[in-house]
């Protein structure tokens, strides 16, 4: 019978597995790591003796930081960690969008030197770096301020749900207008507005962060991240902090602060061995203040059975004590990993460190030993008859001090063995094994004189550098395809999952559209990951090579090469330089259409033959009706000098009949 989880019991489930992990972890991870930890720091090894020496040798700490540059140096010489290659011409956009964004995400908004120095060296030390990716929205306040507003601008900005209003002052304005109706001069009073809004939104982006080993857990058993039943973040958030992550607030005021018990970070071996060193352990909850006050969260992600179907299915769960915060099903881990040493069907191999710790302790006792008899040899013993020296003056050692005896064979010098060379051999034997279980060794650290002696050959000195080359590219690879790869791969998956927007983006100093949106799901790709400043350069050899090849195929063979070819392998070459704005410099070539078919051929002639046909016949009718124009222009013309002669015809006739009539009258008034 189905049976739904309820929240004590997933809270329990979730329980027992941290606790079991954390088991594990106590007894065989965290004693190795701090170990390990107080080795890098040249921490007393808890053997020594009052009166002799106590120095430590750093082997451990010398040995990572020398491999640190060259592995810093081979994923990030250019501007790029990662390059996507298109497996066909359909994912060509794409890759190069995603080639350029995000390593835009990982270099700019977060800072990925430091993730890939902390992830590194975290790896070469404790056994595994570990890298959080995922999207965090951001809530985001900014102010705005406006004057002189109307009331239907005010009321328009109110009905934004992101403005809320901070200050608020009104205006009236009484000016003198004429009444529409009556022409009636009225006054007319008028409001305006100066408000300031504060307006919130959420902003969303790629946040990557290291996670300190001790933070993480995963359950025993586990190979891969992928394969794991129980993997679980945890860490130390303020209420705060977890209001702003959208907790329920009122869950959030009823959590109980830290209160550092056993299962506590801060209660770890390995936590307390990082501190230890300089004093920086600190309880968080020290005069904080209440909104400040730091509770241990757990994030976890676990495969739970949720209904009763039998098929269990990845959640997010979060917790704090015994109230549970949030639970989601969810389709990723959001945890990348590297070691160094990887051991088959382990996810703990072996650390850098680790190989190195034995040496360490051998060659401090032997330096030890050394240094003692040195100081020997300089402050040695004396055997004395009692009562015939005096012990103050033997006692007090001072260039061109005497002793006073009462005998002359009262005072014996003890002799010190003297230093053998075999004790500086065994010093070099020593490093000469540290050499060969990690490749650092003086001649790779730096030009040494050893390296410019005649007899030295440079095949010899290419061999060494070859052979410890190979040990570090070797991790470098193995980083490169495991957590690195994985990274990216992450960082790509949440760009195209919550980008929905196309956007311009300034990369290089130049401006270019990403469109994230269009990005396919899961674009199956490569990913190049560099390797140094030498690999470089035989990259770089290589396509000046093949762009020479190119050169004299072209010379022979016409159109096979194209000025796009062309433009395609500068930018090319300019990327594996590392120069930028190469549009700068060169141009994209036009593109040329390719020539028409027969028949398309014979289409557009077609198709020309009927335009110039369309042509005649509108000219003709254009003809034809300018004709029609020209006639009715005469007509007209004829019309209006007709009405003009009758005109004139008819005033000619009224200046008659006035004429007619006044002859009739004068006639009158004569025979009056």
């Amino acid at each position: 019978m189905a049976h739904n989880m309820t929240e004590e019991e997933i809270i329990g489930l979730v329980e027992s597995e941290i606790n079991g992990s954390s088991d594990y972890m106590d007894s065989e991870i965290s004693s190795q790591r701090e170990r390990s930890m107080e080795y890098f720091y040249g921490e007393p090894f808890g053997n020594e003796e009052d009166g002799r020496s106590q120095v430590v040798v750093t082997d451990v700490q010398d040995t990572l930081m020398w491999m640190m540059p060259s592995l810093m140096r081979i994923f990030t010489a250019g501007d790029r960690v990662v390059k996507f290659v298109p497996e066909g011409p359909e994912d060509e956009d794409t890759a190069e969008q995603a080639t350029k964004y995000v390593n835009h995400v990982f270099y700019k908004q977060n800072d990925g030197f430091m993730v890939l120095y902390n992830m590194f060296l975290d790896a070469l030390m404790q056994k595994v770096g570990i890298v959080k990716h995922y999207w965090e929205e951001v809530e985001k306040t900014t102010t705005e301020s406006y004057q002189n507003l109307t009331e239907q601008e005010y009321s328009l900005l109110q009905q934004d749900d992101e403005l809320e209003v901070v200050e608020h002052q009104e205006n009236v304005t009484i000016t003198e207008q004429a009444d529409p109706f009556t022409g009636d001069i009225v006054q007319v009073e008028e409001v305006f507005h100066d408000v300031t809004f504060a307006r919130t939104s959420m902003e969303g982006k790629v946040t990557i962060e290291n996670v300190p080993p001790e933070e993480f857990l995963i359950n025993r058993g586990a190979k891969t991240l992928e394969d794991a039943r129980f993997i679980c973040h945890r860490s130390h958030k303020s209420k705060s902090e977890l209001l702003q992550m959208g907790f329920d607030p009122d869950v959030v005021e009823d959590l109980p602060g830290y209160t550092g018990g056993a299962d506590d970070i801060t209660t770890s071996q390995e936590y307390m061995a990082r501190h230890a060193y300089d004093s920086t352990d600190v309880y968080p909850n020290q005069a904080a203040a209440d909104s400040e006050m730091v509770v241990q969260i757990y994030e976890s992600y676990v495969k739970l059975d949720m209904d009763g179907s039998g098929i269990s299915v990845l959640h997010k769960i979060c917790h704090a004590g015994s109230e549970l915060l949030d639970i989601e099903p969810i389709d990723y881990i959001p945890f990348s990993t590297v070691c160094p040493i990887p051991i088959p069907h382990k996810f703990y191999g072996l650390s850098v460190a680790e190989t190195v710790e034995d040496i360490q302790l051998i060659r401090s006792t032997l330096t030890r030993n050394l240094l003692d008899n040195m100081y020997l040899s300089n402050n040695g013993r004396f055997q004395v008859v009692e009562g015939q020296v005096n012990i103050d003056d033997l006692l007090t050692n001072r260039p061109g001090g005497i002793v006073r005896t009462r005998s002359p064979n009262a005072l014996q010098p003890i002799q010190t063995p003297s230093l053998q060379p075999y004790s500086f051999q065994m010093l070099q034997y020593w490093e000469d094994i540290k050499s060969g279980r990690t490749g650092v060794n003086p001649k790779t650290q730096g030009l040494s004189a050893d390296v410019l002696k005649t007899h030295v050959t440079t095949g010899a000195v290419t061999a060494a550098l070859t052979n410890a080359q190979g040990r570090l590219e070797l991790i470098a690879r193995v980083f490169a395809d495991t957590g690195v790869r994985n990274m990216f791969k992450s960082i790509y998956n949440l760009i195209q999952r919550y980008e929905d927007r196309k956007k311009v983006v300034r990369l290089n100093n130049n401006y270019f559209q990403i469109d994230p949106s269009s990005w396919r799901e899961d674009l199956d790709v490569d990913i190049e990951v560099g390797i140094g400043y030498g690999d470089q350069d035989v990259r770089l050899q290589n396509i000046s090579n093949f762009a020479t090849l190119i050169e004299k195929v072209g010379q022979q063979t016409q159109g096979m090469i194209q000025p796009g070819n062309v433009y395609n392998l500068v930018r090319e070459i300019a990327d594996e330089m590392g120069i930028k704005n190469v549009d700068k410099f060169i141009s994209t070539p036009p593109t040329e259409p390719p020539p028409p078919s027969a028949q398309e051929q014979l289409q557009q002639v077609q198709a020309q033959a009927m335009m110039t046909q369309a042509q005649a016949t509108q000219l003709e009718a254009e003809v034809k009706a300018k004709e029609l124009e020209i006639k009715a222009a005469k007509l007209e013309l004829e019309r209006v000098e007709i009405e003009h002669d009758m005109a004139v015809k008819r005033e000619e006739l009224k200046l008659k009949g006035i004429e007619l009539g006044f002859e009739m009258n004068s006639d009158k008034n004569i025979r009056a």
